[in-house]
């Protein structure tokens, strides 16, 4: 792990800082880009584009300080413009209309002998969450409604607020499940 240069030496000695976390970052976001399938020049030119988006973030003052690493920052940008380029290029369906914008977990009437033990375990410790982690993971996940959609409908600040609170429940779920 490289050390990463402070907001300071990013904005003053930029290129020489840049091409260091350019170079250092970008076999690893080719590895992790590989997952999606894609080709090895679309990778590259998704990884630039990520990069040069965080470039113009911080020069325009988007960014005032880290909340967590830069190669986190560039990754997450980088994974945004891997699905906007999976749905632009139609390898990535995005549902806009639930099947049943009704469903809830407890409409999940499949019979125990269906659900494997895992999915029994999942449907169980979803139980155990708290009523607005299940109503979120709900919103989302079974009726397909966008981070906006739900900001809307809670009232949320804003949907970076929705967005970490659906982490923070998923992660929940994930720990209850393999606790």
């Amino acid at each position: 792990m490289i050390k990463e240069p402070s907001l300071d030496t990013l904005l003053k000695d930029s290129d020489k800082a840049f091409e260091s976390l350019y170079c250092a970052y970008k076999d690893d976001f080719l590895a992790f880009a590989k997952t999606f399938s894609l080709k090895d020049e679309d990778i590259t030119d998704i990884y630039q584009e990520a990069f040069l988006s965080f470039y113009e973030n911080l020069l325009n003052g988007k960014i005032k300080e880290f909340t967590s690493s830069i190669k986190t920052y560039v990754f997450s940008i980088g994974k945004f413009k891997i699905y906007e380029y999976l749905r632009t290029n139609s390898k990535l369906k995005v549902i806009d209309t639930p099947i049943n914008a009704e469903i809830t977990i407890d409409d999940l009437s499949l019979d125990n002998e269906v659900l494997t033990e895992r999915e029994q375990l999942v449907k169980t410790k979803f139980k155990k969450l708290g009523k607005q982690c299940q109503l979120i993971l709900e919103l989302f996940y079974f009726k397909g409604k966008t981070l906006k959609d739900i900001k809307d409908i809670e009232n949320y600040d804003n949907t970076h607020v929705v967005k970490s609170q659906k982490s923070r429940c998923l992660r929940k779920l994930k720990q209850l499940v393999n606790a």
